[in-house]
């Protein structure tokens, strides 16, 4: 139990600190009651031990450029890395993950409409995803495929280039000529289909730095593998989904955000 709850709560080691740190155990000191009567999701949980940290609030939560997470007391010495939890009367809460999808989509607004290739929804919107993809994945093909259905079902499709193999491979190239088309939509398309370009040309550096930001972008949000969708809400999920999925998954989190 000790080590479910450990997992539950803190989900990552606290980091090591210095030897002047002070731990004292619960048994000479009074125990808080909320930690001696411990429910979470509805489970009463008993303790094995309770010890004091010297960590004293308010408690901030740092992120880093490279997208990771920690949380510090006020004077940085003493620090949690891991997952924030409040233990709500309706359940385990995920406070990091919430910042985390709230930043998501922040960052997402600030991507020029130009660094991105835009499917518009038709008739009712039901929501807007954003798709980190790359023309020579196989499933983003077959995502592609469905890109008619995923239009007409009222979600507008927004694709940010995410090269796996670099800003610098022979996908980011390609991915670069389709943002410097005259028609981005249908060279996107064209390629997806193994269609050659209607015109094969050099991209401009304005195009390839367009791939280069959503590459770092994807990197910042932790995409490891194509294609990778944000939800409206912004939740974020690796892999290829149905149209009905998606549908379902944009109707699950449409309140979340």
């Amino acid at each position: 139990m000790k080590r479910q709850l450990t997992g539950l709560i803190l989900g990552a080691a606290v980091v090591t600190m210095t030897a002047s740190t002070m731990v004292l155990a619960a048994s000479g000191q009074d125990v808080p009651e909320a930690l001696e009567d411990l429910t979470i999701n509805g489970q009463a949980i008993t303790p094995e031990s309770i010890h004091r940290v010297d960590l004293e609030g308010p408690i901030y939560e740092v992120r880093l450029r490279n997208g990771d997470t920690f949380y510090s007391d006020a004077q940085g010495r003493h620090m949690v890395v891991g997952t924030l939890y409040d233990n709500a009367p309706k359940g385990l809460i995920n406070v990091t993950e919430q910042h985390n999808r709230q930043e998501r989509l922040e960052q997402l607004q600030d991507v020029p409409e130009e660094h991105l290739v835009t499917y518009p929804a038709q008739g009712d919107d039901l929501g807007e995803i954003t798709v980190f993809t790359d023309t020579t994945c196989p499933y983003c093909q077959k995502l592609h495929q469905q890109i008619d259905q995923l239009t007409a079902a009222g979600i507008t499709v927004h694709y940010v280039p995410f090269p796996r193999a670099g800003s610098q491979s022979p996908a980011a190239r390609q991915l670069a000529q389709i943002l410097c088309s005259k028609y981005p939509q249908e060279a996107m398309t064209a390629v997806f289909e193994g269609r050659p370009l209607p015109m094969e040309m050099e991209p401009v550096e304005s195009c390839q730095s367009a791939v280069k930001d959503g590459f770092q972008l994807g990197q910042q949000f932790g995409v490891t593998g194509t294609p990778t969708i944000v939800l409206p809400s912004g939740e974020m999920g690796e892999g290829y989904r149905p149209v009905d999925q998606m549908v379902q998954a944009i109707g699950r989190t449409s309140g979340n955000h």
